[in-house]
């Protein structure tokens, strides 16, 4: 446990953030002296959410138009295999088409496994947002109330 003024860091968990935890001071006369508010936090927090927010919103863009094009090729893929099935059904010629069937619904599975992939990478980079973003908003109302 180490301390700095009248703030002490404490691990709680191996794994976890450290918390700060206030303690009154020992030597202070003053019941109502506040502990010092250390600016930069929240210029630092919007600094970098603004240069990581282009970043973001154009991954994001990028994963939506994955997602719509992967969607359009899983529909063509049905339809083709479809097709294919019709074919060697109606045929009886040599034509061994069944390797192509399977191969285009090994493709199909992949693709919908990487969609589902993407899917979630969708949801934690907005989850990362949305954390992001409350953070910031908590430190303004947290500095609003002490500058005045």
């Amino acid at each position: 446990m180490a301390s700095k003024s009248s703030a002490s860091f404490q691990v709680i968990e191996e794994g976890e953030e450290q918390k700060e935890e206030q303690q009154p001071s020992i030597s202070s006369s003053n019941a109502d002296d506040q502990p010092p508010v250390i600016g930069g936090g929240t210029e630092m927090g919007e600094a970098i959410m603004e240069m990581i927010r282009p970043a973001v919103q154009n991954l994001d863009n990028q994963v939506k138009c994955t997602r719509k094009s992967q969607i359009m090729l899983a529909s063509h893929i049905d339809e083709l295999s479809k097709k294919l099935k019709s074919i060697v059904d109606e045929q009886t010629l040599p034509y061994d088409l069944d390797i192509y069937v399977r191969k285009l619904e090994d493709s199909r599975k992949r693709m919908t496994s990487v969609n589902q992939r993407l899917q979630s990478l969708h949801t934690r980079v907005s989850q990362l947002q949305r954390s992001a973003a409350r953070e910031i908003s908590k430190q303004k109302q947290r500095q609003t109330p002490a500058q005045q």
